[in-house]
C-alpha cells in the first residue's frame, strides 16, 4: 500500500516523494534504534561519555548515510556495520544476535519506504509516542563485574526508565576515543541482559 499526499488544491492525490521517502525512512532509523535495548542500556548508563544520547542521534544518521553510499547492503552487512559502531563509540561488545535483529528490520523498513508504504513507519511512531507519555523505556539489566581472586558482583536494575528518546539526527559530536577494554553484552536464561567487563589489567 502506498500512501500519498493530497494536491495542493484537492482532488487527485499525489505520490510520495524522493524527500517524503528519505525522511520517513530516516525517522524508521530511529524509531528501530529506539528499540534495540543494548543501545538503551549503553545511553542510559553514559557508556558513550556524557554525550550519549547525541551518539545514539549520530549513530542513525550514520545508518542513513550508509544507505545513500552503498545501497544495496545486505542485513549482514548492516549488523557488521552497527556492531562496530556500539564496539567503538559505546565501548560495547554485543553477541546476544540482537544487532541482527535490529539490522534485518531497518533493511524491511527500507524497502517499505522505497515503495512509498509508510503505514509500519506511522505505526512505531504512535507506539514511541504512547511510550514516552508512559514514561519512557523500561530495560531489565545485571551488571556482573568479574575481578582477579574476588567474588563476582552481580548488579540486577529492573524498569530503567528511558528519558531519552529524540530521533533527530544531529551531526556526529567530537567523539573521545574508546577506551581499550570492552565490556560484553549477553542474555541469561531468565530473559535479563548480562554487561560483562572484561577483567582489568
Amino acid at each position: 500500500m502506498t500512501d500519498s499526499v493530497p494536491a495542493p488544491q484537492g482532488g487527485v492525490l499525489l505520490p510520495p516523494t524522493k524527500e517524503d521517502i528519505e525522511a520517513k525512512f530516516d525517522l524508521s532509523i530511529a524509531l528501530t534504534l529506539s528499540t534495540w535495548h543494548a543501545l538503551t542500556l549503553a545511553v542510559q548508563n553514559s557508556w558513550g561519555g556524557p554525550d550519549s544520547a547525541e551518539k545514539r542521534d549520530w549513530f542513525a544518521g550514520a545508518i542513513s548515510e550508509l544507505f545513500v553510499s552503498t545501497p544495496d547492503i545486505d542485513v549482514e552487512y548492516l549488523e557488521e556495520f552497527m556492531l562496530n559502531i556500539m564496539n567503538d563509540e559505546f565501548d560495547l561488545n554485543i553477541d546476544d544476535g540482537s544487532a541482527e535483529e535490529i539490522s534485518a528490520k531497518i533493511i524491511g523498513l527500507r524497502k517499505l519506504t522505497l515503495q512509498g508504504d509508510f503505514k509500519l513507519v506511522n505505526e512505531m511512531m504512535t507506539k514511541w509516542e504512547e511510550k514516552k507519555r508512559k514514561g519512557g523505556d523500561k530495560v531489565k539489566a545485571k551488571m556482573v563485574e568479574r575481578e582477579d581472586d574476588e567474588d563476582d558482583t552481580d548488579w540486577d536494575s529492573d524498569n530503567i526508565e528511558d528519558d531519552d528518546g529524540d530521533v533527530e539526527m544531529d551531526e556526529a559530536p567530537q567523539l573521545a576515543k574508546a577506551p581499550k577494554e570492552k565490556p560484553i553484552l549477553e542474555v541469561d536464561e531468565d530473559g535479563f541482559t548480562k554487561v560483562i567487563p572484561k577483567k582489568k589489567r
